[in-house]
């Protein structure tokens, strides 16, 4: 069975609270940005409610328990998108609808979670908006989303919100020192901006790899030992949101070393290099790096002609441009 993360434990108090009043929202929104264990948090309260024996924490010995633990609980609904990143899609509301027609198969709650529900498209929304207007009395929706402005405001003015913090430094450090001993979980958190499920992934050796051959090939660009073809060839083996982010945490230090705040790095191992390329370049190619890269950060968010090729290789190039000694291939495409 899941368990409360640290940083979780006053949210989760205050909706046992509600629960046992018996003043549980019907519809509620769970948000916070990625990597605080929303997923987890939502999980638990399913257990809990759909749990034989306990008011507080699931039992795991009940056959509602036993049902969960095997992933097969008939009233345990969970709607993600059909594939990463991509819209969840009406024909996966109308299946829930029809589903909700049905009573309760082990006679308590009928609970549904939708993962990352600021993918729900027009269509989806509004079908769903129907049902969480007129609910079922035993009947529980649960949205997860670490983006809620995107969702229909129609929808989220009826939803519960409840907040999942990122937990303090502190806080983060000493969990996460716990799930990785001898590693260098400072780093991570830096990485992850704190959130420490996040830093946790971050801290996989692929992924841990793939960022210091990531920052590796930046300043090879920078030092003319490979092209940018080559560079955004390399971008494209990335995630794309990973790999913004990456780009981002680069300018950002950059920019924070031309503004004397070296000691907020967020790549602590690479300092000396980020300060020999701080000094080939000027702040306002910097600082319209970073306009660059939130635009393409927002394209990618929104789906607007969001091109991975062409965007990993404008990328290249003007990585290309904030050093004066690098020469761009002028046969690349620029986004405009």
């Amino acid at each position: 069975m899941h368990s409360i993360y640290p940083w979780q434990q006053q949210e989760w108090k205050q909706l046992l609270r509600r629960k046992n009043s018996g003043q549980l929202p019907h519809a509620i929104l769970i948000k916070g940005a990625e990597g605080v264990g929303k997923c987890n948090f939502v999980l638990c309260l399913a257990e809990v409610l759909l749990c034989k024996n306990s008011s507080t924490k699931a039992c795991g010995e009940c056959s509602t328990c036993q049902l969960l633990e095997s992933n097969n609980h008939p009233d345990l609904i969970i709607i993600r998108p059909e594939e990463e990143n991509k819209a969840i899609k009406i024909d996966q509301i109308r299946e829930l609808v029809a589903e909700l027609n049905n009573t309760s198969q082990q006679g308590g709650y009928k609970i549904i979670i939708i993962e990352h529900a600021e993918l729900l498209n027009i269509a989806a929304s509004n079908s769903l908006l129907k049902t969480i207007e007129e609910p079922a009395a035993s009947v529980i929706i649960v949205l997860i989303s670490h983006r809620p402005i995107a969702l229909a405001a129609t929808i989220r003015s009826r939803c519960q919100t409840i907040s999942i913090k990122t937990p303090s430094l502190v806080v983060a450090q000493e969990w996460l020192k716990q799930q990785a001993p001898d590693t260098d979980f400072k780093l991570a958190l830096a990485l992850a901006e704190n959130a420490p499920l996040k830093a946790l992934n971050i801290l996989q050796e692929e992924n841990f790899q793939r960022r210091l051959t990531f920052f590796q090939n930046l300043c090879a660009l920078q030092d003319n030992k490979i092209s940018t073809v080559q560079m955004a060839e390399q971008c494209l083996d990335w995630d794309f949101r990973s790999l913004l982010l990456a780009f981002m945490h680069v300018i950002s230090d950059l920019i924070k070393i031309k503004l004397n705040a070296i000691q907020n790095l967020i790549n602590q191992d690479q300092v000396k290099e980020l300060i020999r390329l701080a000094a080939k370049t000027d702040s306002n190619k910097l600082f319209a790096y970073q306009k660059q890269l939130l635009k393409s950060h927002q394209y990618l968010v929104k789906n607007i002609n969001f091109n991975q090729q062409l965007t990993a290789e404008s990328l290249s190039i003007t990585w290309a441009q904030l050093f004066e000694r690098v020469k761009v291939q002028t046969h690349m495409r620029l986004i405009k």
